[in-house]
């Protein structure tokens, strides 16, 4: 199959999407996202950039950690707003998105355990996940889970941001900042259902108790159902935070986070290339088909976090910060997954398919915590903005891995499931304990005529270090990297809100793999150059554009498969150099009265510059489609101002199912609807339709054993009421 990557599929869509937006009267949307880099008005509270979204052009701390409008942070920044998520029912937060230039969310289909992202190009799930500023440490299949319902505000930060963050993904972040007090006495009850049989009931309580004390309260149930799952789940969140003001003036808050999950897993995924992108000889398998086992598969997730802030001015235009958070999860996973046909080529007539078992139990404890001192000030001419501070993080996983191979074949054409599976034996079972240090400094200065230049230094010091493997008997090791990453960033107003800018930065990532004999592992590095233009057309519309080339050395992957005869696992390797260049371009706001529109548009070239294998040396790299596009359009009727429509078309092009590109998964277009209704007294109710078509595709696959359909239609609707 011969992809025509060289063509621009945006005409096509917009096209497509003018179409929808004739026959459906359609709105504004669905995503408060807003998007890019440095300028206009400063001085703003940190309430303000951690509160509800407000206006195309908010405050933000994840571009700075200072309050910081999306304009003047000399990278690429997007917001997506709680009433964003919430009009939209969405039920993950990877699946909130899929609108933002740059990032692609739900790579592998729906998956009800985990958010999967990739920022330009590259995976940001484990390295590049953060809540409130502290990073979600991920490793192998261990991580935390962030609900949507916790969430007041989603940023996605582009790009190599060390100097911010310490060790983290090169192609960027997403920070899901917790919801918190909001100084007012509100209760907000919901209870809404899709048509997979997805239900679900939430509360939200405000209550200021004195001039001084507020907290909120957020409690979830909510059943999970459809998608090829074996039974029903069920996932649980209570939440609680507490803000207290002290007579000297210093700002605390409080914070207990609770989460349950207990459910088997959806269908979908691990899917062999033959009869999901190409047709087999039995036809297509199924979308929601299973290649696991009922009697065997489970997914079990307990999970706390304690959450902890402090703001106090010191005098002298001195501000202090600290965010502190102590999370603990225990994951349990019981599952069968399928590895290709069982003849290794050409599916047999009824589709035979080899499988093995894998199970896992993994425990895991983060402590982050992040203090910073900021101030204001002139030189001369020069105004400054600077914050110095020190993070620390120590990140402790205790890994049981087991797996039996082969397990017992499942035919796609009339799967009989029930059969005994092989018992699984540990082929890991460790404990990994990483510590990092990192101290920061940043200057956002201003001068003349709209000029702005921001530089940022940091240097980190990191210390990993694993057991000896109870199952293998392999020794322990430590090792100690740092690592100096640096930021520059210059702007310049040209004409009244219209800023071009500059920026390079630098950033690493030290893996948290353990070392083993002969297996000398690096820290991953990465640096950027970027240029941009940002045009704040008026307070209600933002149009911004970014030119990236992001290289990344010493590349950490993880191929699940065959480790050894009968040992089936993940299988670790360290490559050489890719990199990630393209354009991004975004425009969200108001163009008339009651109407909204939202466009990304995000073209990339990922390319192998150095491999072990030098047969992929100027290849593509697998799963991540290099171009998509997104439009949105949003109208509230004069006649009805309750009432808001929304009409959407996404494009997501082709990408590669093999490191040899010789697989190609195809481009798919998308199209989703929504409605949302105020009624009187505080009522309201939202609709939504993703997948209006119920176009069936697959999002992706990693390698051609491995692939996975996207989500189907997917219809919901939700009714809240506040008082």
């Amino acid at each position: 199959m011969t992809p025509l990557r060289s063509r621009s599929r945006l005409a096509v869509l917009l096209g497509q999407t003018a179409l929808i937006a004739c026959t459906l009267p359609q709105l504004a949307i669905a995503q408060t996202t807003t998007e890019l880099e440095p300028i206009v008005v400063t001085g703003e509270g940190e309430g303000t950039a951690t509160g509800p979204v407000t206006g195309t052009n908010p405050a933000t701390l994840t571009g700075s950690k200072t309050a910081t409008p999306i304009t003047e942070v000399p990278q690429s920044v997007s917001v997506i707003s709680a009433e964003t998520l919430k009009t939209t029912n969405v039920s993950k937060l990877d699946g909130a998105l899929s609108y933002v230039a740059g990032v692609t969310g739900q790579p592998y289909g729906y998956d009800s355990d985990t958010n999967w992202i990739f920022i330009r190009g590259f995976n940001a799930s484990q390295h590049g996940a953060y809540q409130d500023g502290l990073a979600n440490n991920a490793y192998g299949f261990g991580s935390f889970f962030i609900d949507p319902f916790l969430v007041e505000r989603i940023e996605v930060l582009k790009g190599a941001s060390s100097v911010l963050y310490g060790g983290s993904n090169p192609g960027g972040l997403v920070n899901y900042v917790t919801k918190a007090p909001t100084g007012e006495d509100k209760t907000t009850l919901e209870f809404g259902l899709d048509e997979h049989g997805r239900v679900w009931a939430s509360v939200d309580q405000n209550r200021v108790v004195s001039d001084s004390l507020s907290y909120r309260l957020l409690g979830k149930i909510e059943r999970l159902d459809g998608h090829g799952a074996f039974d029903p789940g069920l996932h649980t969140l209570l939440s609680g935070s507490v803000e207290q003001k002290l007579d000297n003036g210093a700002v605390l808050t409080y914070g207990l986070d609770l989460l349950k999950t207990d459910e088997a897993h959806v269908g979908n995924a691990w899917l062999p290339y033959v009869g999901t992108v190409e047709e087999a000889s039995f036809g297509y398998i199924p979308r929601d088909f299973n290649v696991g086992e009922p009697d065997h598969d489970s997914y079990k997730r307990d999970q706390a976090s304690l959450r902890f802030g402090f703001t106090q001015e010191l005098g002298g235009g001195w501000k202090l910060t600290n965010n502190t958070r102590l999370s603990w999860a225990d994951i349990s996973e019981r599952s069968v997954v399928a590895y290709g046909y069982a003849t290794f080529g050409a599916p047999d007539a009824v589709g035979t398919l080899v499988r093995g078992v894998f199970d896992h139990d993994t425990s895991q404890t983060s402590f982050g915590t992040d203090t910073r001192l900021e101030n204001t000030f002139a030189t001369g001419a020069l105004e400054h903005k600077v914050m110095v501070g020190v993070d620390l993080k120590n990140f402790k996983m205790d890994i049981l891995e087991k797996s039996a191979y082969p397990a017992t074949p499942l035919t796609v054409v009339d799967p009989i499931y029930g059969a005994s599976q092989p018992a699984a034996a540990a082929y890991k079972d460790v404990d990994i304990t990483q510590r990092q240090a990192g101290v920061y400094l940043q200057d956002q200065i201003r001068w003349g005529n709209g000029w702005i230049g921001t530089g940022n230094l940091r240097y980190d010091w990191v210390e990993t270090e694993a057991s000896a493997d109870r199952a293998t008997d392999a020794e322990g090791s430590k090792r100690n990297d740092g690592e100096l990453t640096w930021r520059l960033g210059l702007a310049k107003e040209v004409t009244e809100g219209v800023t071009v800018y500059a920026t390079t930065s630098t950033s690493f990532n030290p893996t948290i793999e353990p070392s083993t004999a002969g297996n000398d592992i690096k820290p991953e590095t990465a640096r950027q150059a970027e240029l941009g233009v940002k045009w704040a057309v008026s307070n209600n519309f933002l149009l911004t554009a970014s030119a990236f080339d992001l290289k990344r050395k010493n590349v950490s992957q993880s191929t699940f498969g065959e480790i050894s005869p009968g040992v089936f696992g993940s299988i670790f390797s360290q490559v050489g150099e890719v990199e990630s260049k393209g354009f991004e371009f975004e425009a969200q706001g108001k163009i008339a009265e009651g109407l909204t529109i939202s466009a990304a548009y995000t073209k990339m070239e990922l390319e192998v510059l150095d491999d072990q294998n030098t047969a992929l040396i100027g290849n593509s790299l697998r799963e991540e489609p290099e171009e998509f596009a997104s439009l949105q359009m949003g109208w509230t009727p004069s006649s009805m101002p309750e009432l808001t429509l929304t009409g959407a078309a996404r494009y997501t092009g082709g990408s590669w199912a093999d490191d040899a590109n010789t697989a190609w998964v195809p481009s798919r277009t998308l199209f989703d609807i929504g409605a949302s209704y105020a009624m009187q007294n505080d009522w309201q109710a939202n609709l939504a339709i993703t997948n209006v078509a119920d176009k069936k595709y697959v999002s992706s696959c990693a390698g051609t054993n491995y692939c996975y359909y996207g989500d189907g239609r997917t219809a919901s609707i939700s009714i809240s009421k506040s008082f």
